[in-house]
Formats: structure tokens, C-alpha cells, sequence
């Protein structure tokens, strides 16, 4: 069953609620040989997970559900060719990406190498060299002396730079999860579970998951021809933190393979390498990592170091063996996300003048000195804030970069297709956009993409919508069901964290978090919950409301964090 109501938020926003079931009484149920509660398996069919198989292997994953990965096209043929260069002592040399997922990737493939005494180096691009392989990256390689390049989380549309790479005689293995175009670069290799004659059985890894099951064929390739004998086989479970770190930080589907390797990872009890450690602990977490402390806390930080500098310190940071090393770079990286923090308020402060006066479907935003590191983050937060596509514009001398943010139904990438012929370069999908223009033609563009927004969805109104797990009673969150909803972590893309809606809940009292978060105690008849706002929403004691909220184990509390709010009546 499922219901639809469209209510309007405290905000003044109206909202628009998809509730899929109704938990107002939460028995333990038992079907093949589990024990569940009513509402935990109605939240996992609403997810697709329905057959018993299916729901222990969400709940309980284990490494033996990993595919073999030969069955990733080119396997074989990437496998033998490393371990021809392993065997001949040439020279190795990986190529990742800025971003967190590209150098967990790097770091990765880097310390699996030294843990089996083979020498690699790397090279992590910054925004200036241009993104993946490039011509700058193979010279980087011929200096190197290496005769095979290892990309990671990357080269999947590098067509011209393999031909570049081959003509100084440099073998390149491309292993990358981005979309391929109908002709791949003739590598030595491709690995891409998104090629179309790839038979292995999961497409969404990330690059670092890739880069993983790279790291599984090698071994086992070198177990069957004896390469261990003398030396200690690497145990490639230890590695599944840079896996979990790098998958959740490019917000890919957290189902399958992805699934397993996160949640086995997120619970390591011992760290791969020292400087994951370190950021931790610099960063003021402790105990296991959580999808929260990876998305709101170190991705940022390890991304931030590719937006304004360098994010090779990231990886020489994961290969430090002295905590004492790794933590000079890591009060590095705390430095620069600090900076970066900084850039992105003051440009959203000037943005938000634009914004609040403009009566345009479309913000479009330029100026001169904005840093184009943080124009994306920029344009997200504006997008989310005044529920309209955004583009923010950092202006050069002549040309002029700008990044997009989309919301809602609004196909951002199909409306800047349309102003091709004014734009010097143009990528993206959907939801986000880059732009390279010409100053000359800057106000043209703007007024052709409120031209053909205006056309195209004319009648669109931005509503926000809730998927709802449940509408729930209060009473249903015992202690024993939040421990067994916590099975469902880690949350992300296609697993998000389960809402739930409540009716006619009287706030009873206010109090404050930190001295800024108001926290309530509602009472919707059956029970009463204590609620945190993050997002400051203002409730008034006596007051009945209708609620959206997430109910979790932290630190071993029960906590509910309130999402939104619909007013019902003053009084009760």
C-alpha cells in the first residue's frame, strides 16, 4: 500500500509525502529461520528486499557474496600483463583522480604493491592539470621509466591519450566505473563492470571497488604460481576501510558487492594504514566509522585538498608508516578544508543577494575571483536552498568557468545542450553541469537558459518529496527495534536512512543542543520522543504537529532527528 499527502512544511513550503506503509504496531514476526520485527522487514521490501536470501544477505554480509572478478572483461589480460612487469622488475606507474574515491584508489594499489615488495609510483592531478589521463600524466610516466601505467577511477574516454601513451612505448591498463562511449581507448586493458560485454554481475562499483577486485585477481593469479611461497600472502580484508571510504564518498548505490565491502570495512578493527588513523583522530572521531563521519567528515576534508591544492598529499598521508608523519599532513588537510569552508560561505553570501532578488526560474550567478574549486558546492547549496537550478560562474580574463546544480525534474544537462553552439566546452548529466564560455557571450547564455526553462517547464513548481518507510506510533521504537534497525547501515544511494511520519504530536518541551539545536519532547498519544532539530526548525510548546523523522543508536542512545514539520493546531 502507499498514500500520497501533500502538506504544508512550517517553512511555508508545500511538501509532498509518499507513505509506503503504516507501523503502528511493531510484532516479532519469524519466517526462515530469521526474527524480525513487522517494520524492519517492511522497510526492507521497500527497498526490493523481499525473499529470506535476500534479507540475510542485506542484513548479515559477508566477503564469500564477492563475484570473482574475472568475470570483469580484460581481467585476465590486465592480470597477466602485471604480473609480467612484477616478474620483470619494469617499472609500474598508477594515474588516479583528485577526488576521495581516486585516491583511496591510488592508495590502494600502492600498498598492496609494497606489502608484495613491488615498487610503484603515482601521480594525482590537480584542477589545473585537468582531470585523469592526459599528456601531462604520461610524461610524468616516461620519467619515471615506466613501461606500464595503471589508471584508477579513471581513462574510460582517454582515446587520445592511450594512442600518446603507446607511441612512447607505454603500455596502459585502464580500470575505471565511469560510463564508456561506444568506442573504449585501445589500452592493453580495459576493466569497466559498465562495459557492455562485461559479464560481471554488479555494474555500480566504484573506482576504488574496481580497483579492489584488481587487487583479488592479482593475488590470486600469484598464489597459483607459487609467488607466496616465501614471503607472506597479503590478507586484502584489511583494505575494505579504503574501499568503504572511497565507495561512500562518490555516492554509489550501497547494495551488493558495494554493500559488503562497506559494511565490512566501516567495522575494521585496525586500519590498512596509519594516516586513516590519524585524519581520524584529527578530525575528532573515534570508534568505528559511520556513512555520516565518511560524508560529512573526512570526504570533505580529503576532497578539499584536490579543490584548492594538491590531493597527492592525501596519498602520501595513507602511505606514511609513523603516525607522527601522517599527522603533519592531516592538520594540513584540516587547514585547507577550513579555507575551504571559508571561500564557499563567502561566495554563497554573495550569491544568496542574486538569489533573494531575482524573479527568474534560473540563478545564474558570475564574478571574477571566485575560486572554481568550490563553485560546485556553492551551486548545490544554492540550488537546495531557493529550490531552483543554479549555476555559478567563476570569470577569467576571457573565458570563464561555471558549474550547475539542477533540483526537482529539471533536466539541467538537456537545457545547456541547447546553448552548445555559445559554450566552449559542456559536460555532465541531469542534476550537475560545467560549462567553459566566452565572456562575450555570457549574457546571451544566460538569457537562452532562462528562455528554455521557462519553455520546457513552465508549470513546474519545485515540491519536495518524501519517501516515507512509515507512518509510525511513537510506541513502536523500543530499544530492541532501533538496535535491529541499525542492521540496515550502512545508508546511502537506493539504501537511504528509513523516515518516518507521525500524526497529532504535542510539543511538551524545548530544550538545546550545543546552545543552537532546539531539541523537543513530543508526545503523538502513545509515547513520548525527545527530538533534535539540525535544521533549527521553530516549535511552539502546546502546539500539535505532524512530523517526518530518522530514529537510530547512537553512542548507544536511542536518536531522533526531525526532518521536517507540518503545523496541525495551536493548543492540542
Amino acid at each position: 500500500m502507499s498514500t500520497e499527502l501533500e502538506l504544508e512544511s512550517v517553512d511555508g513550503l508545500k511538501k509532498l509525502l509518499l507513505i509506503k506503509e503504516t507501523c503502528f504496531h511493531n510484532r516479532v514476526i519469524k519466517f526462515g529461520g530469521l526474527k524480525l520485527f513487522d517494520a524492519t522487514k517492511k522497510i526492507l521490501n521497500n527497498r526490493g528486499i523481499k525473499t529470506t536470501q535476500e534479507i540475510k544477505e542485506f542484513l548479515y554480509p559477508s566477503l564469500s557474496q564477492l563475484y570473482n572478478p574475472f568475470l570483469l572483461k580484460d581481467m585476465d589480460i590486465a592480470v597477466s600483463r602485471v604480473v609480467r612487469a612484477i616478474e620483470r622488475r619494469e617499472k609500474i606507474f598508477i594515474v588516479g583522480d583528485y577526488d576521495t574515491d581516486g585516491v583511496t584508489a591510488t592508495s590502494l594499489l600502492l600498498r598492496f604493491f609494497r606489502e608484495i615488495g613491488v615498487k610503484a609510483s603515482f601521480y594525482i592531478p590537480t584542477r589545473d592539470d585537468g582531470y585523469g589521463l592526459s599528456s601531462e600524466a604520461i610524461k610524468r610516466a616516461v620519467e619515471s621509466g615506466a613501461s606500464l601505467i595503471i589508471t584508477v577511477d579513471n581513462g574510460i574516454t582517454s582515446l587520445d591519450e592511450v594512442e600518446f601513451a603507446k607511441s612512447v612505448g607505454i603500455d596502459v591498463i585502464i580500470t575505471d566505473h565511469h560510463e564508456p562511449q561506444e568506442e573504449l581507448p585501445s589500452a592493453f586493458a580495459v576493466i569497466n563492470p559498465k562495459r557492455k560485454d562485461s559479464k560481471f554481475p554488479f555494474k555500480e562499483l566504484s573506482g576504488v571497488g574496481v580497483a579492489f577486485n584488481l587487487v583479488m585477481a592479482l593475488r590470486n593469479h600469484l598464489r597459483k604460481r607459487g609467488f607466496f611461497e616465501n614471503r607472506v600472502e597479503p590478507n586484502l580484508k584489511k583494505y575494505l576501510d579504503l574501499v568503504a571510504l572511497g565507495t561512500l564518498a562518490d555516492i554509489v548505490p550501497l547494495l551488493d558487492e558495494n554493500r559488503v565491502c562497506v559494511k565490512v570495512g566501516l567495522f575494521a578493527n585496525q586500519h590498512s594504514t596509519v594516516g586513516l588513523e590519524t585524519l581520524k583522530k584529527v578530525s575528532g572521531i573515534e570508534g568505528n566509522l559511520t556513512s555520516k563521519h565518511i560524508g560529512f567528515v573526512l570526504a570533505p576534508r580529503i576532497n578539499a585538498a584536490g579543490r584548492l591544492s594538491d590531493a597527492s598529499m592525501v596519498v602520501d598521508m595513507f602511505m606514511k608508516e609513523t603516525a607522527e608523519e601522517a599527522e603533519i599532513i592531516a592538520r594540513k588537510l584540516e587547514e585547507i578544508n577550513r579555507e575551504r569552508r571559508k571561500l564557499q560561505m563567502q561566495i554563497i553570501n554573495e550569491v544568496e543577494h542574486i538569489a533573494k532578488n531575482t524573479e527568474e526560474p534560473v540563478i545564474i550567478a558570475a564574478k571574477e575571483g571566485w575560486h572554481k574549486g568550490v563553485i560546485g558546492i556553492v551551486a548545490n547549496a544554492i540550488a537546495y536552498r531557493y529550490k531552483k537550478p543554479t549555476i555559478i560562474i567563476t570569470k577569467g580574463d576571457s573565458v570563464s568557468i561555471g558549474s550547475g546544480r539542477s533540483v526537482g525534474d529539471i533536466d539541467l544537462f538537456s537545457v545547456i545542450k541547447r546553448t552548445s553552439h555559445l559554450l566552449e566546452k559542456f559536460g555532465g548529466h541531469k542534476m550537475a553541469i560545467g560549462i567553459t564560455i566566452k565572456n562575450k557571450y555570457m549574457e546571451n547564455f544566460k538569457e537562452l537558459v532562462c528562455e528554455i526553462i521557462k519553455e520546457e517547464y513552465q508549470d513546474y513548481r519545485p515540491t519536495l518529496k518524501y519517501e516515507i518507510d512509515c507512518e509510525a506510533s511513537f510506541s513502536i521504537f523500543t530499544r530492541q527495534f532501533l538496535e535491529e534497525l541499525a542492521l540496515l547501515e550502512p545508508h546511502g544511494p537506493l539504501n537511504e536512512e528509513p523516515l518516518f511520519f507521525s500524526k497529532n504530536a504535542i510539543v511538551k518541551e524545548k530544550t538545546y543542543i550545543l546552545d543552537k539545536y532546539p531539541k523537543y519532547l513530543l508526545d503523538d498519544g502513545t509515547s513520548s520522543l525527545w527530538m533534535v532539530s539540525f535544521d533549527k526548525l521553530q516549535l511552539n510548546i502546546g502546539y500539535m504537529y505532524d512530523v517526518v523523522f530518522t530514529a537510530t543508536m547512537k553512542n548507544g542512545y536511542p536518536t531522533f532527528t526531525l526532518k521536517d514539520v507540518f503545523f496541525i493546531k495551536e493548543g492540542g
